[in-house]
């Protein structure tokens, strides 16, 4: 087996295990490429406004609101790792809102060594998601949704493909403008693995989320819960008691308790929304914050922003996110509404 690709399966299992607890393939199934999503606290869930970028995430957003929309995306990772995004939604009358999209997670190329460690050339690493989505409403205020999505997955000569669904479903009042979204994500099974005898899990995950528009200020939070589907969300300590070596006592290493669990399941954002063409947007993930900080100095790690605007007949969204002093990513999206240029 090859050094630099053992290497590179055990990083990206490290990175995947302080993440969820346990390991997972298909890292793409994580990432966040939308930047409006990403400034958000990397999850904007329960806003329905007729972004497309979101209904990517949460199929019950899309509506006809969303008809006849372009979205691109773009996101500088770390190293030679991007990721980005295409995708397009129409409306039928009568049948509901679908959407298609097409992501792309790129590792960058990478040494290609023998035993010895010998370089005999190089290699690209990737992932994809093909994703058809679906959004009906049942009534004035609710509606259903559901991506389905092909996974690919390509590390040299190594490759894995898995079939995952999510499913979702929203309220939204508009007179109160409050939203609230359930969402189910990866449910599903690989078709293929790296290796023979290999499994390889999907990072399922359940998620609900509210947000509310204030009355008289220019104002939108959101709450998120993500990872429902399992309580506590510390990591295992490598010994749950030790002694302290001066006193004799037990130290009890474990992390837990309800408020550290609880916190780490929720993600806090907020929108300034300074017109119609012109928003700033805040989001706190403290999960993220506390799996990433290097205790000296945490600096930003879980703080994300950003900020969207129209120029123009485009609408365009930035946002930064901040992981650790090690880097940030920063993430570009741009939408493109038909309806934009026909009122022209």
């Amino acid at each position: 087996m090859r050094i630099v690709f053992n290497f590179l399966i055990l990083l990206f299992a490290g990175v995947l295990n302080a993440q969820q607890g346990g390991s997972t393939s298909f890292q793409i199934l994580q990432t966040i490429s939308p930047a409006r999503a990403a400034a958000l606290g990397g999850n904007a869930i329960a806003v329905r406004d007729g972004d497309l970028n979101l209904g990517l995430i949460a199929p019950s957003l899309l509506d006809s609101t969303t008809s006849g929309q372009i979205a691109l995306g773009y996101t500088r990772l770390f190293g030679s790792a991007n990721i980005g995004h295409a995708a397009y939604a129409q409306h039928f009358r009568n049948f509901g809102t679908v959407a298609f999209a097409i992501q792309n997670l790129g590792y960058g190329e990478f040494d290609m060594t023998d035993e010895t460690g010998a370089l005999i050339g190089n290699f690209n690493a990737g992932e994809y998601i093909f994703q058809l989505g679906y959004s009906r409403p049942l009534d004035e205020k609710f509606s259903i949704g559901s991506n389905l999505k092909f996974v690919y997955s390509e590390l040299a000569e190594y490759k894995a493909s898995a079939i995952a669904v999510d499913l979702s479903g929203t309220y939204y009042d508009s007179e109160e403008q409050f939203t609230a979204t359930f969402l189910i994500k990866n449910l599903g099974s690989p078709i293929s693995t790296y290796r023979e005898g290999i499994e390889e899990n999907l990072p399922f995950e359940i998620q609900a989320g509210v947000s509310k528009r204030l009355d008289k200020a220019p104002l939108r939070f959101s709450l998120i819960a993500e990872n429902l589907q399992r309580w506590d969300m510390t990591p295992e300590p490598e010994e749950e008691i030790t002694i302290d070596p001066l006193t004799g006592e037990e130290i009890d290493n474990t992390q837990g308790g309800f408020g550290e669990n609880l916190a780490r399941h929720l993600v806090f954002n907020t929108e300034i929304l300074l017109g119609e063409n012109f928003n700033i947007r805040f989001g706190y993930n403290y999960n993220r914050r506390q799996q990433l900080k290097i205790e000296e100095r945490p600096g930003l790690s879980g703080i994300t922003y950003g900020i969207g605007m129209r120029v123009a007949k485009f609408h365009l969204s930035y946002a930064r996110a901040a992981y650790n002093l090690a880097g940030v990513s920063n993430h570009f999206s741009i939408g493109i509404k038909f309806d934009d240029f026909r009122k022209a």
